[in-house]
């Protein structure tokens, strides 16, 4: 819309804007109009010239107010020295007089004589009582000064006798000055007030003043000029030439300033450069696709030549394999061996299998220890899986590296299309889930993809997914089953298992949840967690008077490799208030063989604070009998395995029966787990077992449950033989995973 009186476009008006500008507070309008200025001043100083004249006229412009600043200090300075000079004779002339008079009228005709000079204005002599007595300024005749103001200047000392004093907030003028004065033949002293002339003296510097400062600015400004030149010539002009240069692409000439200096050798650099640049664009395409260290093609190559033989697979139909090998172990080379070593692992591999490919299969290097392979033209699964344990063989051949023969195993991952998918990007991540499978099944493993295994990943991430939920919201509790001693059938301790309730699944199985914490990092802090619950918990049936008993937890591998396992154990207990002689924890027989040496010192110095130390399992992890003799542990627990074959004749005793004999000789008590009934109990008792945990002592229980359980235990098993056997005999709720599902943080 137009204005008809000037036909310009209004000014559009913004009520919102204008409010919104109104409620900010000072210091947010200083803020915003800062910003508005940084980028305003952003937008216009981009070149090099435009940030070379800014700076310069910045740097004349400082130095003018330091002109300015110079100038008016050396007039003050100037000012100062001259009354001081003036005001000095006058005080001498005034204490000669003083001395000589004998009446203060013999001191007018001085006074007159000293305002007669151009830079004294006024002169007055008090008394000790402080009325003028005499002046050259007839209006202050018979007035009073305040002596009390003269006698001190505040900061604690006084006008001294003969000394001049300026009277700094004393009156109204700045050029007042006070003397004390003696009159030795009148027998007193006398206060005389000088008021020099300021502005006289001023007016007589302010010409010098001017033409100081008028000759500081015309320096300032030619200096600024010609250094402005200077640097135009020498600097912006040879970089506006590069910059020119360097954004055409080298097809025009540089100007530099020399041919030697650092803008000629820049130019040089940069017409090197696009020179270079040329040749290695080329050659990086060729490169792009290529693993340096192996000569094979990268994991881009791989998946490349894989869309193309999918496409060819489409128009003429067959299957087209895809294999990753992994490296069995690979990084234990290359920390033994060193890098070097590994690389020459790897370059051997990749030779190895481009020696056993076929004529139209592919090979290409697709991570740090995986190689991909494309087969083409195969009639069957069956013909893929051959292959794949062809190269897995010749790779798993014995080989010297130095002086040290090595035998390097491997593993396969294998997927076909078009039944495991009919893109490029699925059927190596379908690969990629087999390849994992193939690892737990151990070296020299070919695994064909199956849907079982897509599924199982989705699962795993489900549950670490709700796992990491559940772990942040407190939604995992502990249950405790008992332990009871066999000779006099009381409870001596209680195992803590972890359950996990899931608000849609109900209870899932720590053999399913445990696993997936272990890999995923999440057993640290639910190890911590299960040790500090059941640390609390114990502590308070201690409290509730309740019979003092030790709670057993089970620890995992990464928790007993862990260098703050004994601190965190230790802070816990002196948390919790809790004697670690209460505190029992259980590791697995396997478990206990990885890191033998580390293991043995993280559980030395548990058992050195006082801690139990429980082998579970025990009779299924192949433990070395000598490691066994080293271990600190207090408690050996027969595998439930073995328990439940104990009672069917067929000399399923003779197993427990070593174990326990074993530990008595080793000093070690010995606990049964999963006993189910009293053949089992009367068997074990026979055998000299010590205590027995499971169902026939008592299921697992939550916290709430065990208490009372705890309050109303029998005295001894056997005596309660009748309660025992009816709690046995009644079916109960087992929660997931049955007595078998341990809850550790292993």
């Amino acid at each position: 819309m137009k204005d008809e009186g000037k036909g310009e476009a209004a000014e559009p008006h913004d009520p919102d804007g204008e409010a919104m500008t109104a409620a900010m507070s000072p210091q947010e309008r200083m803020r915003a109009f800062a910003e508005m200025l940084r980028l305003r001043m952003a937008g216009h100083f981009v070149s090099v010239r435009s940030k070379v004249v800014f700076l310069l006229t910045m740097v004349g412009a400082i130095l003018v107010i330091l002109s300015g600043a110079f100038t008016l200090y050396d007039f003050n300075h100037a000012l100062r020295t001259q009354v001081e000079i003036r005001v000095s004779g006058a005080a001498d002339v005034l204490t000669i007089a003083a001395r000589r008079a004998n009446s203060f009228a013999e001191m007018e005709p001085v006074l007159a004589a000293m305002t007669g000079a151009a830079s004294v204005k006024d002169v007055a002599v008090a008394g000790a009582d402080g009325r003028v007595v005499t002046t050259s300024n007839s209006g202050w005749l018979g007035k009073r000064v305040d002596m009390a103001a003269l006698a001190g200047d505040g900061a604690g000392h006084t006008v001294e006798l003969g000394r001049l004093e300026h009277l700094s907030g004393y009156g109204t003028y700045p050029g007042d000055y006070a003397i004390r004065l003696e009159l030795p033949r009148l027998g007193t002293e006398a206060v005389a007030i000088l008021r020099m002339d300021t502005d006289y003296l001023a007016g007589q510097l302010a010409m010098q003043a001017w033409n100081t400062m008028m000759w500081l600015t015309i320096t300032v400004i030619l200096a600024t000029l010609t250094i402005s030149l200077l640097v135009h010539r020498v600097i912006v002009a040879p970089i506006e030439a590069l910059r020119d240069y360097a954004e055409t692409g080298g097809e025009t000439e540089a100007l530099p300033a020399g041919p030697d200096d650092e803008i000629g050798i820049v130019a040089r650099a940069l017409s090197d450069s696009f020179r270079a640049n040329r040749d290695v664009e080329a050659r990086l395409t060729s490169l792009a696709a290529t693993d340096g260290l192996t000569a094979l093609g990268n994991r881009t190559f791989f998946k490349s030549r894989l869309s193309e033989e999918i496409s060819r697979a489409e128009r003429h139909g067959g299957l087209v394999g895809v294999m990753i090998l992994n490296l069995d172990n690979f990084k234990d080379v290359n920390d033994t061996l060193g890098h070097d070593a590994g690389d020459l692992v790897l370059r051997r591999t990749a030779d190895i299998l481009k020696g056993c490919r076929r004529g139209g299969d592919v090979v290409a290097r697709i991570g740090g220890d995986e190689f991909g392979v494309i087969v083409t033209d195969i009639k069957s699964a069956d013909d893929a899986l051959q292959l794949a344990s062809r190269l897995v063989r010749a790779v798993s051949v014995p080989f010297r590296l130095g002086t040290q023969e090595l035998t390097q195993g491997a593993c396969v991952g294998l997927t076909l299309y078009p039944q495991d998918g009919r893109d490029a990007d699925v059927l190596v991540k379908n690969a990629d889930l087999a390849l994992s499978r193939s690892k737990h099944e151990g070296s020299g493993a070919c695994v064909l993809y199956r849907h079982e295994l897509h599924l199982r990943a989705i699962e795993r991430n489900t549950i670490e997914r709700d796992l990491r939920v559940a772990v942040a919201r407190n939604q995992l509790t502990l249950f405790y089953q008992p332990k009871v001693d066999m000779a006099s059938g009381r409870v001596t301790g209680a195992e803590a298992l972890i359950r996990w309730r899931h608000e849609e699944r109900g209870f899932i199985s720590p053999a399913q949840f445990i696993p997936v914490a272990e890999r995923s990092g999440l057993i640290v802090p639910l190890t911590k967690w299960v040790l500090d619950e059941a640390c609390r918990q114990n502590r308070e049936w201690q409290e509730l008077g309740l019979p003092k008993i030790g709670v057993a937890v089970n620890v995992s591998a990464i928790d007993l490799k862990r260098t703050d396992l004994t601190d965190t154990i230790a802070n816990t207990l002196i948390r919790r208030g809790l004697s670690p002689q209460y505190l029992e924890l259980e590791v697995t027989e396997s478990m206990v063989m990885q890191d033998v040496d580390v293991v043995i010192g993280t559980l030395r110095r548990l058992r050195s604070l006082g801690i139990g130390i429980g082998i579970d399992d025990f009779g299924t992890g192949y433990s070395s009998l000598a490691y066994l003799k080293r271990f600190p542990v207090k408690r050996l627990k027969i595998d439930r395995t073995f328990v439940n074959d104990i009672a069917d004749g067929r000399d399923g005793h003779v197993i427990p029966k070593v174990i326990i004999d074993l530990a008595h000789a080793l000093g070690v008590s010995v606990v049964a787990e999963g006993v189910e009934n009293a053949d089992q109990y009367d068997i074990l008792n026979e055998l000299g077992c010590d205590e027995v945990q499971g169902y026939f002592a008592g299921r697992p229980m939550p916290a709430a449950e065990f208490e009372v359980f705890l309050r109303n235990s029998p005295a001894g098993l056997r005596a309660g033989a009748a309660q025992i056997e009816a709690s046995a005999e009644k079916p109960v709720a087992r929660p997931a995973g049955g007595a078998a599902s341990r809850g550790s943080a292993a």
